[in-house]
């Protein structure tokens, strides 16, 4: 078993800074059908939190549409 120094998704957003524009994909069914949805924010900070004995990293992200702060997974962030 590989044993690994960091937490997971640290690589994913090792290089965003605070004011970085990222992007996101959401799921939603509409009319029995699946829609891929992609958000957008701006990346303000980074926060680990322990889920199921794992570090895992998420983004603190300020959503364009809502206007809120909302925390993303960090594996789903990518870089505009």
């Amino acid at each position: 078993m590989i044993k690994r120094n960091y937490p997971f998704g640290e690589q994913m957003v090792k290089d965003f800074k605070s004011g970085d524009l990222v992007y996101w994909n959401e799921w939603k069914i509409v009319n029995k059908k699946l829609q891929k949805l992609k958000k957008f924010g701006v990346f303000i900070e980074k926060k680990v939190k322990f889920v199921s004995h794992r570090e895992v990293v998420y983004g603190i992200v300020l959503c364009s549409e809502t206007g809120n702060t909302i925390q993303v997974l960090g594996v789903r962030l990518k870089k505009k």
